[in-house]
């Protein structure tokens, strides 16, 4: 029996589609898990696909996959929508089934090994998964760490256990690193490389704006949770707006057909006659038509950034999500624009200070203080820079090393 089993091994590895095809003069086909979960990871890890097949490198990916993944050749074992908003008010309803998945993602990648896992931001679901691999001997990258620079910081700990490597989007984040003495690569924002706008007037005159038109973006955010807090403020402010502005007008980018239903509605029970229109996605074609950003805080203040337009950042949590955030969380702001430079640059307005009042009053400012506009507009350049290095090629780079090709 012996004798036999160099070819068991073989066979086995046949059948896994981990062959050495080098042996027959073919070459290996890399086989990469990757986990992505939500709508900007999704974004994040399509583009690192699209810049890995630039590097003279045969392979496959499959995993938790949204429509920009599957649009570049992943296949998706489940899809994004299986366990996106793991925040902390969507993951309470949703724990199970997120478990579950995990859980069986798991077993078949024990069970059919990869030669890499990739877990693209989404740290609560990847870092479990990361961790049972990286002891079975699969190397592990999680490209986009955790925020343990605004909350949770007790996680660096686990990200040390469960990482190979951590891909840093945030100049910042590389001294955390440093000192805890995690393998880590500093590759840049992919957003800083790819947001590119057409000139204001041929995005303006796309939604019908005009050169009379002060245009107030109105983002309430990605997720349900924060439409549900955000909707009610954000319609009485632009409200507010319309009623001491002349020729105002609003637009929402809405992320789904529920959201634009639940938005709309609350437009109507409040101010069924504000010039607004909702729009489906296209999130950055409506920041750059804007004069003012009105959002939630999330990746779409830095979206707004480097579109070089003026932000004012909201936020409201359950009950439940603020005791948390407040027993966890070791930060004053928590927009990351108000990280990104030496000093905080734009007004963000949490919880109990998140009102209608102070968020007009920012609103104007910036519409109003033409000094002050353009002092955060400078700041803003200063972040591009910082964060424009070709993000996903230096990512790609770095997995290639891993794989060692």
């Amino acid at each position: 029996m012996t004798a036999f089993k160099p070819c068991w091994i073989f066979l086995n590895r046949l059948n896994a589609g981990l062959y050495d095809r080098t042996l027959s003069g073919e070459r290996v086909v890399k086989r990469i898990s990757m986990v992505a979960g939500e709508a900007s990871g999704d974004n994040l890890a399509a583009g690192l696909i699209r810049a890995m097949k630039q590097q003279n490198l045969d392979f496959e990916v499959s995993g938790i996959c949204g429509p920009a993944m599957i649009a570049e050749g992943a296949t998706a074992l489940y899809t994004i929508d299986a366990i996106n908003n793991i925040g902390i008010d969507g993951l309470l309803s949703r724990i199970r089934s997120i478990l579950a998945i995990r859980k069986n993602l798991v077993e078949r990648l024990l069970e059919n090994k990869p030669d890499i896992y990739i877990g693209i931001d989404a740290p609560d679901f990847n870092l479990g998964v990361e961790k049972k691999l990286r002891k079975a001997g699969i190397p592990t990258v999680q490209y986009v760490g955790p925020s343990i620079w605004a909350w949770r910081g007790y996680r660096i700990h686990k990200i040390k256990q469960a990482a190979s490597k951590i891909l840093t989007i945030y100049p910042f984040e590389e001294k955390i690193y440093e000192r805890a003495q995690v393998p880590f690569a500093y590759v840049g924002h992919p957003l800083a490389d790819e947001i590119t706008v057409d000139s204001l007037d041929q995005v303006r005159s796309k939604f019908q704006f005009d050169d009379r038109d002060t245009v107030i973006a109105v983002l309430p955010g990605s997720r349900m949770s924060e439409v549900k807090q955000l909707a009610d403020i954000f319609v009485k402010t632009a409200l507010k707006l319309q009623q001491t502005h002349k020729n105002i007008k609003f637009i929402t980018p809405v992320a789904s057909s529920e959201i634009r239903y639940v938005f709309s509605q609350k437009v109507n029970a409040i101010a069924p006659s504000l010039p607004i229109q909702i729009v489906d996605r296209n999130s950055i074609e409506v920041i750059a038509a804007a004069d003012v950003v009105l959002l939630a805080s999330g990746t779409a203040a830095l979206e707004a950034a480097l579109c070089r337009k003026p932000v004012v950042v909201a936020y409201r949590i359950s009950l439940v999500s603020l005791i948390v955030l407040k027993l966890l969380g070791h930060v004053e702001h928590y927009s990351i624009l108000n990280h990104l430079g030496s000093a905080p640059v734009i007004p963000e307005f949490m919880q109990g200070d998140c009102t209608v009042d102070n968020l007009v009053r920012e609103v104007n400012k910036y519409l109003e203080d033409s000094a002050y506009r353009e002092h955060v507009l400078g700041k803003f350049e200063e972040f591009r820079k910082s964060l424009e290095c070709n993000a996903s090629a230096r990512a790609a780079e770095e997995i290639v090393r891993i794989l060692g090709k």
